[in-house]
């Protein structure tokens, strides 16, 4: 008998099953499903579906009964290109979801942000301050040496911006100090602080001052510094066992010295006095230094009154020492407190008789 081999689909998994048309039956190979060969198989139109479920039904069976279950490369392909489609149908949504997320969650988080920002900036405060009213400046030292220290009481912020100021030492009464803010607005947490002026300039004052002029130190007090004068030269005079007319001791003159870079002061007191020298009556001249009498800005002086043995203490006073020397001869005497300290002295010539 000749082998007339066909080919027909499985029904029940697709696959091309090839068959001799002499047999009623055939097996698909890549499924196990029992085809029925007893027609034409490729020309069936009246067969039920249920046919097919049947067929589907004993290859699910045949599987559980450890019977091999294979499938048509074709479409095993078409399987692989369905699954593959399906999963980037997948990460295709989730991908446009995530877009769609990050632009929405964008503008959200930009909304929030902006949201933020504007609140923080309706929050801050605008304050004007005069940095002036509360810095303050003292002043301590001589004038003419005198020195000023800066105190800023101001809010933290508007005490650390910077400052310039024209001079702070060396200074006198009268002098000026100009204090520079170099900006003229800061900001502090949530204020900010707008200076109504930056610069301000300062009249130096309540330094001390040496006496430039012995009189003014006033009557009363002129007087005990003659007397003190006059007395240490006496005593001098008489432990050298010199030939003096008691009753001749006289203040002749009385010069004021300041030193010019403010140093010191010295108020020499000049006595002059009659001795005998060989039958013959001179006159000589005796200084006494008065060192650093000082004026206060309240009006009080500081004197010492300590000539020699004797001492006038007031109620105030500046320690000091006196230095006495002896001259045989005005002429020794002006060289010796004019002209030889003119260049490094301010020297004011109070009295001359």
């Amino acid at each position: 008998m000749a082998i007339n081999i066909k080919t027909v689909t499985c029904p029940a998994c697709g696959a091309k099953v090839n068959y001799d048309e002499n047999n009623k039956t055939a097996y698909c190979e890549f499924c196990g499903a029992l085809l029925d060969m007893t027609e034409e198989y490729g020309e069936k139109k009246d067969r039920e579906r249920d046919d097919i479920q049947d067929m589907k039904i004993n290859h699910i069976l045949n599987n559980i009964n450890g019977r091999p279950v294979r499938t048509n490369n074709v479409d095993i392909q078409k399987s692989r290109k369905t699954a593959l489609i399906i999963i980037l149908a997948i990460f295709g949504t989730f991908f446009i979801i995530s877009i769609m997320f990050s632009v929405v969650g964008g503008r959200m988080a930009f909304n929030t942000i902006n949201s933020i920002a504007t609140s923080t900036k309706e929050e801050e405060t605008e304050v004007e301050i005069d940095p002036f009213d509360k810095l303050t400046i003292t002043y301590s030292g001589i004038s003419g040496k005198g020195t000023a220290r800066l105190s800023d009481g101001n809010v933290y912020s508007v005490s650390n911006i910077k400052k310039t100021t024209s001079n702070t030492d060396k200074l006198s009464n009268g002098d000026t100090i100009t204090v520079k803010y170099e900006t003229n607005s800061v900001k502090y947490n949530r204020t900010i602080y707008n200076l109504t002026q930056t610069e301000k300039t300062y009249t130096v004052y309540g330094l001390d001052e040496y006496v430039f002029d012995i009189n003014e130190v006033g009557e009363e007090d002129l007087e005990i510094l003659k007397k003190n004068a006059i007395q240490k030269a006496l005593n001098d005079c008489k432990e050298v066992d010199f030939a003096y007319v008691e009753d001749s001791f006289n203040i002749y003159a009385i010069y004021t010295l300041v030193e010019k870079d403010y140093s010191e002061q010295m108020s020499v007191f000049i006595v002059s006095f009659d001795y005998i020298d060989e039958d013959e009556t001179k006159t000589g001249y005796h200084m006494s230094k008065y060192s650093n009498i000082v004026k206060h800005s309240n009006g009080e002086y500081k004197i010492n009154f300590n000539t020699g043995t004797y001492t006038y203490v007031r109620e105030s006073y500046f320690n000091g020492f006196t230095v006495p020397s002896a001259h045989s001869t005005w002429d020794a005497v002006y060289t010796d407190v004019y002209l030889n300290n003119k260049a490094d002295w301010f020297i004011h010539e109070d009295l001359k008789n």
